[in-house]
């Protein structure tokens, strides 16, 4: 097992869940940051669900952050305070990966499940921050719309509009410019009984129709959250595309160039 530096419950902000966890290997395939937020409809889950699946990217090269964030109803009162955790806790990661020796202006953003539209929105953010790189967003059980689809269930439904507060669009990712979303890896289980696969190929459509990069993969046999337990099937799976689209987009030298401060103009 090669040698990592690790550090848990790093605090960015005075509550609870505002902290990160942070895996650092001491040999690294590339140094770009992939920052990941865990799922639960914004009202379950903790950042240390995807505590395994960091450590095993770690152990596979490349350095990981599990970032926490308020929950709606328990601290987060809407959508934009969700968010605003988000990018506060990938910034604080950054900052502690940099101690660590990981190059602090390079990112990855991977989501899973309802975390997947939060990577997304927060990518479009710290894309117009010249300072930073965003090398690309990954959506594992893609929720690509605070709109609410046909059979979609009254927990999520409610999830959805309280997210969304006043913002629907603002936060959407069917609704975002395409061009200031970084490449996409989207991977939508073909099982999944909370999101329709039909919303993940119309993200994928729209940016590819938009001229930016887009690449969609639909899993046999998964449902709505798979990447939680590395060595089960289906993070297995996922991984399988993550890794190469890591090794392409995290390792490109010209896409530092194209990526720094886009969306400024």
């Amino acid at each position: 097992m090669p040698t990592l530096y690790s550090s848990l419950g790093i605090a960015y902000g005075t509550q609870p869940r505002q902290s990160c966890d942070i895996f650092i290997p001491e040999s690294q395939d590339d140094s770009t940051l992939v920052a990941c937020f865990h799922g639960g409809w914004w009202s379950h889950g903790r950042h240390e669900d995807l505590r395994a699946f960091c450590l095993h990217l770690a152990e596979l090269g490349r350095p990981c952050a599990a970032i926490g964030y308020r929950l709606l109803g328990e601290g987060a009162r809407s959508g934009q305070d969700v968010i605003d955790d988000a990018r506060l806790g990938t910034l604080k990661a950054i900052e502690e990966a940099a101690c660590a020796g990981s190059n602090p202006a390079s990112i990855v953003l991977l989501g899973s499940g309802s975390g997947s539209l939060i990577a997304m929105a927060v990518a479009t953010q710290l894309s117009q921050d010249a300072k930073l790189h965003v090398r690309g967003a990954i959506a594992c059980g893609v929720s690509p719309t605070l709109e609410q689809w046909e059979g979609c269930s009254a927990t999520v439904a409610k999830a959805l509009d309280q997210f969304a507060g006043t913002q629907r669009h603002a936060f959407s990712p069917l609704h975002l410019q395409p061009d200031l979303l970084p490449p996409l890896l989207l991977l939508h289980g073909d099982n999944d009984l909370e999101v329709p696969a039909k919303l993940a190929q119309r993200l994928h459509a729209r940016v590819v129709e938009a001229g930016e990069v887009s690449t969609l993969a639909i899993l046999s046999g998964l449902g709505h959250q798979f990447i939680e337990q590395p060595f089960e099937r289906g993070a297995k799976a996922a991984l399988e595309r993550i890794l190469p689209f890591l090794q392409e987009h995290a390792r490109t030298p010209e896409r530092e160039q194209l990526f720094a401060g886009r969306g400024q103009g």
